[in-house]
């Protein structure tokens, strides 16, 4: 299926994407809904129930990338539409973490899904695998 960036479920991929690289709760958080569901290669899937204890995990994920990486932001560079219903869409993503460069140190790709909840489009479902680079942890990295 082709992209369609006008959906809202597309864009609010994007808006988490953009949040994210701002590395401030509150818009992170603003972002997703919950109860949060993600999984990573080879990892048990991990469902935040709520916004606090997503961002108690996403800080050491932060802290992984900045130190380990040498992380300063993450593009998605691919999202296109698996399949779309009334408040859900589907899609096949890819990122790319950067440095402060710009240069693509790592790649994972995934299915991200949107969920239509009061009267909100935003994340609510991840699965990623790396395929390339160097990624320290993914969304469902054990993070202790």
């Amino acid at each position: 299926m082709s992209l369609n960036k006008e959906h809202p479920g597309i864009t609010s991929l994007y808006n988490f994407i953009n949040a994210f690289n701002s590395v401030e709760k509150e818009k992170i958080i603003s972002n997703l809904h919950f109860p949060h569901f993600v999984h990573s290669d080879g990892n048990e899937p991990v469902v935040y129930e709520n916004g606090e204890i997503f961002w108690k995990s996403i800080k050491i994920q932060f802290n992984r990338m900045i130190n380990e990486e040498n992380w300063h932001y993450s593009t998605l560079d691919k999202c296109e539409i698996i399949s779309v219903a009334r408040n859900s869409i589907q899609c096949f993503v890819e990122f790319n973490r950067r440095d402060i460069s710009k240069k693509s140190y790592g790649t994972a790709k995934g299915i991200w899904i949107a969920t239509f909840k009061n009267n909100l489009w935003a994340l609510q479902m991840r699965s990623m695998i790396p395929v390339s680079g160097k990624i320290s942890s993914l969304a469902g990295t054990k993070m202790d």
